[in-house]
């Protein structure tokens, strides 16, 4: 189901059918799932970031780069978890 089919469908909740209605809560479903993943996911990146940033030395050019590469891997899930936040709130008017 595409994303305007199931706006679609939201715009007239009363008159779904059945198996719109289960099509919708197993939307809902993979949203949530792909909430928990990304907040698993971004998380797990944090916690490596401070722990990485507390044992590092920034002055070694080697250990700066995979640093900046633990913040950016951080950065990605935060922003993972902003879209897929948004798109529940979109579309299901739920905020997560």
């Amino acid at each position: 189901m595409t994303k305007q089919q199931l706006q679609q469908l939201l715009k007239d909740p009363v008159n779904m059918t059945p198996l719109e209605h289960a099509e919708v809560g197993r939307m809902k479903q993979a949203y949530f799932s792909a909430v928990a993943n990304e907040t698993a996911a971004y998380i797990e990146a944090k916690e490596t970031y401070e722990e990485a940033k507390a044992f590092m030395d920034l002055q070694d050019p080697g250990e700066r780069e995979v640093l900046m590469q633990l913040l950016k891997n951080m950065r990605d899930c935060e922003r993972n978890m902003t879209i897929i936040a948004t798109e529940l709130e979109v579309h299901f008017d739920i905020s997560a």
